[in-house]
């Protein structure tokens, strides 16, 4: 063999080793980008479980059940509580919608929250109200999302969801 024969050996050798390795990279990104979904997932569902438990509480509720009319005959600590309470939600949501516009959420689980923010806040007076007061700090890419998604959400009445509660079979 040539000292010619093993360069050219060398070189096929080397283009092998270079399809392996680029076939490794990619089953190791792939592998990654599944982990980062997994784990965004994992974060969004701690996340609003956490919100919600929070909104669990007697005085979150009365702030949620207190403005969803939009009426303005509540005290200022229950409609700051409120306040606070949609900042949350809103901020959450904020954060949910840039995770799917860059691919890190995919669109089944985000078009889910979507849904919940929808039937659960926009379609109320009050969390409209408040958007309309808060909706300057927010990026302006997902303040014409949450105006697009408020236009096509049907405002409900508060006892709505009673209503839904009520009608519900019992065993």
């Amino acid at each position: 063999m040539t000292l010619s024969d093993l360069a050219s050996l060398a070189e096929v050798v080397g283009g092998i080793a270079v399809v392996v390795s680029l076939i490794y990279l990619a089953i190791q990104v792939r592998q990654n980008t599944h982990s980062i979904r997994s784990a965004t997932l994992q974060a969004n569902t701690a996340m609003w479980t956490s919100l919600l438990v929070d909104l669990s509480d007697p005085e979150a509720i009365e702030a949620y059940a207190a403005r969803l009319s939009g009426s303005r005959d509540i005290s200022p600590m229950v409609y700051t509580r409120f306040f606070i309470l949609c900042r949350g939600i809103f901020v959450a949501f904020e954060d949910q919608y840039f995770q799917y516009r860059n691919g890190i959420l995919d669109a089944d689980t985000y078009k889910g929250y979507e849904r919940s923010i929808s039937e659960q806040f926009l379609a109320f007076t009050g969390f409209r109200i408040w958007w309309q007061q808060s909706r300057h700090v927010f990026s302006p890419k997902f303040v014409e999302h949450m105006d697009e998604m408020i236009a096509r959400t049907p405002i409900s009445a508060p006892d709505h969801l009673f209503q839904e509660w009520q009608a519900f079979p019992r065993d």
